[in-house]
């Protein structure tokens, strides 16, 4: 990687914290995605994690952390889940701290790999952003280093079930390890490629590729068929299904 290449992929992580600033707008539109009548049951979730956190958002220390089992048994490759033969993309913009994306991994997820990933329709990617602010960063970095062990899905999902408070700190060493070893990943391999230069390299390409499709929300699903143009998915009241069906 040339110095240059090393300046330009600084300049973007510089960025994307700098957009951590439009963040109160960003959280009004994931709403509009998922519908209204998910502010209720995130209301809910919010309650209960201060109830069960403790004060900075984390999960209590010495708790053991919840593991999410909505990806067993469906094979990834290199961050793609499900038959890489499968003939139609679905690509998740997600931040990890967002908390509508942790919703969304309860209420959107299951149905869309239980009726169209396992069944070979599709695969599912993501691109991990990081717009909410340092903790965000941190999270996406590790993210990179379970996909290089196959086992980003199985990462993220962990981390949305044990989710704390924005930018509370919670998104420590310890915190990250313990949500990697939940998730059947090695944590010391993740968060020694968290340091790397390719690790900084997947969070510029989450960027862009954001940039390039518009997605300027989270989560934002899009869909791909074949070879053919990556396109935002208009999700009406969170029915995510709905508007597959319509796309394909």
């Amino acid at each position: 990687m040339t110095k240059r290449e090393l300046r330009e992929q600084r300049r973007a992580h510089r960025e994307a914290l700098e957009a951590a600033e439009q963040a109160k707008t960003t959280r009004r539109r994931r709403f509009q995605i998922l519908g209204t009548g998910l502010v209720a049951a995130v209301a809910v979730i919010a309650i209960a994690a201060i109830v069960s956190t403790s004060s900075n958002g984390a999960p209590s220390d010495g708790a053991a952390l919840a593991r999410s089992t909505v990806v067993d048994g469906v094979p990834e490759t290199n961050g793609v889940l499900g038959d890489p033969k499968a003939p139609v993309t679905i690509t998740e913009y997600v931040d990890l701290q967002c908390p509508i994306c942790a919703e969304a991994s309860k209420t959107t997820l299951p149905t869309l790999i239980d009726d169209y990933v396992k069944t070979g329709k599709v695969k599912l990617q993501a691109r991990t952003m990081h717009f909410l602010g340092p903790d965000s960063v941190t999270a996406a970095r590790v993210a990179a280093g379970a996909q290089q062990q196959n086992k980003l899905w199985s990462f993220l999902e962990t981390f949305y079930a044990n989710q704390g408070t924005e930018n509370s700190g919670y998104v420590t060493d310890d915190f990250l390890k313990d949500v990697a070893t939940t998730a059947g990943v090695n944590a010391d391999a993740a968060l020694k490629y968290a340091d790397t230069n390719e690790a900084e390299s997947a969070l510029t390409t989450a960027n862009q590729d954001a940039q390039a499709v518009g997605a300027d929300s989270t989560p934002t699903f899009t869909i791909k068929k074949g070879d053919g143009s990556e396109q935002v998915l208009q999700v009406g009241a969170g029915d995510l299904k709905a508007a597959l069906e319509k796309a394909l």
